[in-house]
Formats: structure tokens, C-alpha cells, sequence
């Protein structure tokens, strides 16, 4: 169990964008998986798309650094995204649980 917060928001915020450009540049069928423990929240999206190379985008399509690792980071979780040309892409957002009592901004 654990509250909507801003951090709960960004999570979903983030995987909105992952499903938002698999949808655009997959062409495959995407799958989602989301769990949610006591030690934090997952979500996991991946497609068979085309892939691509992370470091080989333009730095001013920033969706992938900024609306998906960058609001991850900012918001005291992690993304991690796997692609290479021709494999598909994966990516892997976590959250880990606050601890009791402690506070973000």
C-alpha cells in the first residue's frame, strides 16, 4: 500500500512516456508489467521494435533523458532503458519506498 505522492506521480509519468514512444516507434506489440512491494514500485515496458542507440540520439529530442531517467532521477528513482538496433527496447523504472518519515522536495 503506499500513497500517490509526487514520487508515485512521476513513476507513472515516466512509464506514460515509455508507452507513448513505444507506441510511436515499436510497431510491435508492447509489454507491461508493474509491481509494487514493500521495498518499492517497478514498472517494466519493452517492445520488439527496431531499437535504437541511446547515445546516438539528438540531445534536443530529450523525452528519453528528461520525461523518463531525468524525472526518475529528480524524483529519488531510477530508469534504466536497454535498446540496441534490430533488439527492441526495454525499460525499467523504480521506485524505491521512502523511509517512514522522510520527506522530498
Amino acid at each position: 500500500e503506499r500513497v500517490i505522492d509526487r514520487e508515485v506521480e512521476a513513476l507513472a509519468a515516466a512509464a506514460r512516456e515509455a508507452l507513448r514512444n513505444a507506441a510511436v516507434h515499436a510497431g510491435s506489440p508492447i509489454f507491461v508489467f508493474a509491481q509494487a512491494s514493500p521495498d518499492g514500485a517497478e514498472v517494466f515496458i519493452r517492445d520488439e521494435g527496431p531499437g535504437f542507440e541511446l547515445g546516438k540520439v539528438p540531445t534536443e529530442r530529450r523525452g528519453v533523458r528528461d520525461s523518463i531517467i531525468g524525472r526518475m532521477k529528480r524524483h529519488g528513482g531510477t530508469a534504466v532503458v536497454t535498446s540496441a538496433p534490430g533488439e527492441g527496447t526495454e525499460v525499467e523504472l523504480q521506485l524505491p519506498r521512502r523511509a517512514a518519515g522522510s520527506e522530498t522536495t
